[in-house]
């Protein structure tokens, strides 16, 4: 009985020395990933940093808007507000994105949030681009909410995200996309924010496609596991 007690007891130690197989970086983890991290990071830090290169172009079509409907030159003083208007109001869609994440990823889930999220920077962009085409600074101020809450939504559904479909060696590599692309959003808006490139046209719809390519392809990623699990709870 002894002997037998033994054998086991070899036999267990003997599978627990076994290291487990790590899984390697997959083609279907890394798209995952990186259009996640596309349509969510990369769309906060470009948001981020686009509005402060073309702040004199932004203020001159306040000033024209006004014009047009008031017939004389909008005062410093409101010109100013609107413009601190314009640029703070984001951090409040952020807010308010934040906010709603708990109630929204319990339905939806980790991917579907994402997906979902997508809808939001669509209908910011159309409003941004619409609201210079129709003289409404109120339509990008507006689009500037909306687009903040895409941004709170995204930066809290999306570490979790990629924490929940990478494996455990390679968490943390798979977790520094939300950081890269943050950093390459914002460098992306101070650059196209130039007046000598994109600054004069800096709230248009360009950005639609990229939302729109991001969310197919996600489409296609895998849910993470945490979301099943907790499902069936």
């Amino acid at each position: 009985m002894d002997k037998q007690d033994s054998q086991a007891d070899h036999k267990m130690n003997d599978s627990q020395k076994t290291p487990e197989k790590k899984q390697p970086l997959t083609t279907c983890l890394f798209s995952a990933a990186f259009f996640g991290a596309l349509g969510s990071s990369f769309l906060y830090g470009y948001n981020l940093s686009v509005v402060n290169a073309p702040a004199s172009y932004i203020k001159d079509f306040y000033n024209k808007t006004w014009m047009e409907r008031y017939g004389e030159p909008i005062p410093p003083e409101t010109s100013t507000l609107l413009w601190s208007v314009t640029v703070s109001i984001f951090a409040i869609g952020g807010l308010l994105g934040t906010l709603s994440v708990s109630l929204i990823i319990k339905v939806a889930g980790r991917k579907g949030t994402l997906l979902l999220n997508n809808c939001f920077a669509v209908t910011a962009a159309l409003l941004l681009s619409l609201g210079e085409m129709s003289r409404s600074f109120e339509m990008l101020i507006i689009g500037r909410i909306v687009m903040g809450v895409n941004s709170g939504i995204s930066l809290s559904v999306l570490p979790m995200y990629l924490g929940e479909i990478s494996p455990k060696h390679i968490r943390g590599s798979i977790g520094q996309f939300n950081s890269i692309l943050i950093c390459l959003g914002v460098f992306t808006g101070q650059v196209l924010g130039l007046p000598e490139l994109l600054g004069q046209v800096c709230f248009d719809s360009s950005l639609t496609a990229p939302y729109i390519f991001c969310c197919i392809l996600l489409m296609s990623a895998t849910e993470s596991e945490g979301f099943p699990l907790k499902s069936i709870e």
